[in-house]
């Protein structure tokens, strides 16, 4: 079941808009103000945060740049909410990181519709289908749908996500490594797990060459140095891990 988390000050609206998202067969929980929608943020790691622009004390824009800075296993996505017309704010709004944004007052089936086609994007549209919890990765850094045979990333939070299109090796070695952030694996591990007990390559040269071909995909497509790699490091002398960086 999705969970959203509801920043709003607007009693009334707030209100509304829970009874609305709970309707509608999500978990709700309220803020009244940025400071107490960061600390939930922290605690619920929400699918989709509504989030009013003007708020009392930090505003919506403010909270918006926290979020998108915070250390997150789970990258909410932001719908925002303001009673001001006009594309400056909007467009302040999604420079920050916002991905849609509502103007007040506004239908509450809108409400729904919208947070729905969030929930519906790429690499979310099955994350609370039964047995959608085992396809999903996601990290700060990298979103992975083993099913869907999608991959994407960035170099940091709040940076736009990038589209990444790898070999069928290379993306089931990335899958492997960040099902288990941190663990190492053998090399010998990695060559039985991808390529299978029966093949005949030696396991240094057939899983570093792999490992050389996914490092410079991602280095290309995040346009980092030679220097760099990331998200699967090298362990010296025993094998690889994922970590959820790029640098």
């Amino acid at each position: 079941m999705a969970v959203v988390l509801i920043i709003e000050d607007d009693a009334d609206v707030a209100d509304t808009i829970q009874a609305c998202i709970q309707a509608a067969g999500y978990t709700s929980y309220l803020a009244e103000t940025g400071e107490q929608g960061l600390e939930l943020c922290k605690q619920l790691e929400p699918d989709i945060i509504v989030l009013d622009l003007m708020l009392p004390g930090m505003d919506g824009i403010e909270v918006c740049t926290h979020v998108r800075r915070l250390a997150l296993r789970r990258d909410p996505y932001i719908l925002m909410l303001t009673a001001r017309r006009g594309q400056t704010h909007e467009i302040r709004g999604f420079d920050t990181g916002a991905d849609d944004y509502m103007t007040k007052p506004f239908s509450p089936d809108l409400l729904i519709t919208r947070l729905r086609a969030l929930l519906r994007r790429e690499l979310r549209h099955d994350d609370h289908a039964v047995g959608a919890d085992e396809a999903l990765i996601r990290h700060r850094c990298l979103r992975l749908h083993q099913t869907h045979r999608h991959c994407s990333v960035r170099a940091s939070p709040g940076d736009p996500w990038v589209d990444l299109v790898l070999p069928a090796l290379e993306f089931d070695l990335l899958a492997k490594l960040a099902q288990q952030p941190g663990r190492v694996y053998l090399r010998s591990q990695l060559l039985d797990d991808i390529w299978g007990l029966d093949h005949p390559g030696d396991d240094h040269n057939t899983v570093d060459s792999c490992v050389k071909r996914l490092r410079r995909a991602l280095r290309s497509k995040l346009r980092v140095s030679e220097k760099v790699n990331p998200l699967v490091k090298t362990v010296r002398g025993v094998g690889y891990k994922f970590e959820d960086a790029i640098y």
